[in-house]
């Protein structure tokens, strides 16, 4: 057996790892890097290896620095499945057509400027949405802690992360050549005690693990310092008449921030004020959460499902689902509220 790091080692970006595996390729992830601009595209069209010749892909998650490179991958010859829990794979039907449209509409500005300057060459997207769609088809879904067989002798289990929606480590039990190995990829790894999803569930007793260490030197403030330090931050800004932004990530960041202004505003921590959500993909992303709630923890059943109250949605939320509607959000700005512009 051979581990080849291709990407996500020494950055944080680019997730791809290599497993040969008795003549067979097994590849882990097959993110974005993401970075300085022609650092970035020269990387992401380069593969480390041959995409033809990989048997079988299993994806951690939907986070495009895990992903967000499959699309090349399929365009460049690999023809097998790629493994993912059912919630990765609907969130990628959104990440992975989101993004095919912002690289050709990239690539359109960029060709525009490129015409302008009298300059003939014209630049290519990295993928197309037919590209993208290739990808999609190839998703196999599978369910947590059910193992299933990804290549001859090779065996698989997904594990809760804990980190997004649908995030899974990866138990790889494998048969090489006569003598049994328990690899370990732990994808991203989500932080216990945190609403909405379930703590991640620990891969034990292992031959080799492959993890990530993004956090690793890093402490994270108690879940009641943070909702105390929102609520001060949103009645301090709003006494003075001013406006919230808050930036975070569509998926993941935005909803728990939803989360916690909800919890807030239904014990009456905050103002009453309107909040919006400016994000089309992040409210796509929200209706998949929706339809995936074997996936939350017990706090969100007790504090909201058991009531049949939405966890992502209240009188004062609102979603923004086009330019349109983004632009109209300034006739708010002499008034104070609450604007979550995701990315």
């Amino acid at each position: 057996m051979r581990i080849q790091f291709c990407g996500g080692a020494r950055t944080v970006t680019g997730s791809q790892h290599l497993l040969s595996i008795n003549g067979q390729q097994l590849l882990l992830d097959c993110g974005l890097y993401q970075g300085r601009r022609a650092d970035a595209d020269r990387i992401n069209r380069s593969f480390r290896f041959d995409p033809g010749a990989v048997d079988a892909a299993i994806l951690s998650h939907a986070h495009i620095d895990h992903a967000g490179n499959l699309p090349s991958l399929v365009k460049r010859g690999f023809t097998g499945p790629i493994y993912a829990t059912a919630a990765t794979v609907d969130l990628c039907q959104v990440m992975l057509r989101d993004s095919a449209y912002l690289q050709e509409r990239d690539v359109h500005h960029a060709n525009k400027v490129h015409r302008k300057r009298g300059e003939s060459e014209a630049v290519s997207p990295l993928y197309d949405i037919d590209d993208a769609e290739g990808a999609l088809k190839a998703f196999v879904g599978v369910q947590y802690d059910r193992a299933f067989d990804v290549l001859p002798g090779v065996r698989a289990t997904l594990r809760d992360a804990g980190h997004i929606l649908g995030s899974a480590g990866v138990l790889l039990e494998i048969d090489d050549g006569g003598r049994q190995r328990r690899i370990g990829f732990s994808g991203d790894v989500g932080r216990t005690e945190v609403p909405i999803l379930r703590d991640p569930n620990v891969l034990r007793d292992l031959d080799v693990l492959i993890m990530e260490s993004t956090y690793g030197g890093r402490f994270h403030s108690p879940r009641e310092d943070v909702e105390e330090e929102l609520a001060a931050t949103v009645r301090e800004v709003t006494e003075r008449g001013g406006r919230i932004i808050i930036p975070a990530f569509s998926v993941g960041r935005t909803q728990l921030v939803v989360y916690y202004l909800h919890k807030l505003f239904d014990d009456g921590r905050i103002p009453d004020l309107p909040i919006f959500v400016d994000s089309p993909l992040a409210r796509a992303a929200t209706d998949i959460f929706r339809t995936h709630p074997e996936c939350f923890d017990r706090e969100t059943w007790l504090d909201f499902l058991s009531d049949e109250k939405d966890p992502f949605g209240f009188e004062r939320l609102r979603y923004v689902a086009s330019v349109e509607e983004s632009k109209a959000l300034n006739k708010f700005r002499h008034h104070p509220h609450i604007i979550i512009s995701a990315s």
